[in-house]
């Protein structure tokens, strides 16, 4: 499986923005996307209830209706039958854990993918996100909902998925971070296109294979 990555600190592989035609515009609206999330590291309510506004609120800026399924923490699991119903592109996993990333400390998050650019799995690690947050003035809240959405962008945007500024930058420097203090790091137009275009394609896709196949023969 392949994985993208949120870096603070150093700048990976940036995608370039694809273009979307008028015609294929037309073929989409809004779209509904649920997320189970897993509190894990076992966030506080206040800052938890914060990152899942803040998460909301850029997934709904960019025409996409964010559904939380509350899955519990270890120490109270939630049996909702629901989260473990995982299907891309529809239902996606965000998994908060307590450590930092087994791979470099300044990862915040990862999102998983197949070789077509498919994934439906997220895991932001919090001890991170934490040691981060003395150095910026964004409080612990607003930052965790922006990696959230930074990495369920990652799996609606598919591969190569990095931009050279913003929300979608592998980087967030001062200029990304004055703009989470004022609720403005928000995905771009373009991002917010191929996001439900992709999505509306894969959802049509996924409807397809599921129909029955009916054949006839004669004479």
């Amino acid at each position: 499986m392949k994985n993208t990555a949120l870096v603070f600190l150093i700048l990976t592989c940036i995608g370039l923005p694809q273009t979307i035609s008028a015609d294929e515009r037309a073929q989409y609206s809004a779209v509904i996307l649920s997320a189970s999330v897993f509190n894990d590291a076992g966030v506080e309510p206040s800052v938890w209830s914060q990152a899942q506004s803040r998460a909301t609120e850029i997934m709904q800026r960019s025409g996409i209706l964010l559904i939380w399924l509350d899955c519990g923490t270890p120490a109270s699991p939630r049996p909702d039958l629901n989260c473990s119903a995982i299907s891309y592109p529809t239902h996606l996993s965000v998994r908060v854990v307590p450590k930092t990333s087994p791979v470099k400390g300044d990862i915040f998050g990862q999102s998983f993918q197949d070789a077509s650019g498919q994934g439906n799995y997220v895991l932001v690690y919090y001890a991170g996100i934490k040691a981060f947050r003395s150095a910026t003035a964004v409080p612990t809240g607003e930052l965790l909902g922006c990696v959230i959405a930074h990495e369920l962008g990652h799996l609606l945007l598919g591969t190569a998925s990095h931009s050279p500024t913003g929300l979608m930058s592998a980087v967030w420097q001062d200029p990304e971070l004055r703009q989470a203090m004022r609720h403005e790091l928000l995905f771009t137009g373009d991002e917010g296109e191929r996001m439900r275009f992709r999505f509306a394609a894969a959802t049509a896709g996924r409807q397809e294979l599921s129909e029955p196949r009916y054949s006839s023969s004669g004479k």
